[in-house]
């Protein structure tokens, strides 16, 4: 995944829906893609939806808060929802 970043969101365009944690952890390899293809508010995007749908689970992911601060870190503007995920992961802002 660190190595290509485009492979996986080419694969994640042919996967769509589930649930579960091994789909929610999939959603955050496509996060950290978009943050590494220089698509901040896609990967915010697709954090946000995570978040939504599993809001417990997200909470105790270091790889989702480590995502969102790569991201953030990038961004020059915070949104309101942006800081409503960083809280929901424990991220300091």
């Amino acid at each position: 995944m660190t190595d290509r970043p485009e492979e996986v969101l080419e694969i994640a365009a042919r996967l769509k829906g589930g649930n579960g944690s091994e789909y929610h952890r999939h959603r955050l390899d496509v996060a950290k893609a978009y943050t590494m293809t220089r698509q901040h508010g896609r990967a915010l995007e697709v954090l946000g939806e995570v978040a939504a749908e599993a809001p417990e689970w997200i909470a105790e992911q270091p790889y989702a808060r480590d995502t969102l601060a790569d991201t953030i870190t990038r961004r020059r503007t915070l949104t309101d929802e942006t800081r409503q995920l960083a809280d929901l992961v424990g991220l300091p802002l």
